[in-house]
């Protein structure tokens, strides 16, 4: 079985995911609902990587610490006072809408990266990997549609009115 593999997959685009998400909120910081969620929904990133951690040894994975829920550092400080500074303007709605679509394909690639675990834990008919992997889904697809929604939210206002 080549299931180690499709962990790996997910593991990396959750990792890539929270890193994005956290980023992007840190970097429009003054978009109060994006920086908050997008901590929220890095936090949940590390959750899936935990709860995968559980069943990932039996298929020879090697399971490290999650690292993408930290704390706030000098970096993210700095961030989300130069998004205070900057406020909102021409040249940060065009640099959000960037971010928004940039994370959005990380959330779907993420969510792709399920998919395929879950057909695999189906085929193999392991029954906790297929637990973990759906719910996982669920929660990954919600953050997409959410980023979806902003998007559409985001792209009018930006390109039409700015």
């Amino acid at each position: 079985m080549k299931i180690d593999q499709a962990i790996n997959d997910v593991r990396d685009a959750e990792t890539e995911l929270a890193k994005r998400l956290r980023l992007t909120g840190e970097r429009h910081a003054v978009e109060h609902d994006l920086y908050h969620l997008g901590h929220t929904m890095a936090r949940q990133c590390a959750d899936h990587l935990d709860q995968l951690a559980t069943v990932s040894g039996k298929y020879g994975v090697q399971t490290e610490e999650a690292e993408v829920a930290e704390s706030p550092g000098l970096l993210e400080t700095a961030r989300h006072k130069a998004s205070e500074v900057l406020g909102r303007s021409e040249t940060t709605g065009l640099l959000l809408l960037r971010d928004l679509r940039e994370v959005y394909l990380r959330a779907q690639a993420a969510e792709i990266a399920w998919i395929i675990l879950i057909q695999a834990a189906k085929a193999s008919r392991d029954t906790d990997l297929l637990t973990i992997a759906t719910s996982c889904h669920t929660e990954t697809e919600t953050c997409a549609k959410w980023l979806r929604t902003r998007i559409k939210e985001t792209s009018p206002q930006v390109l039409a009115t700015g």
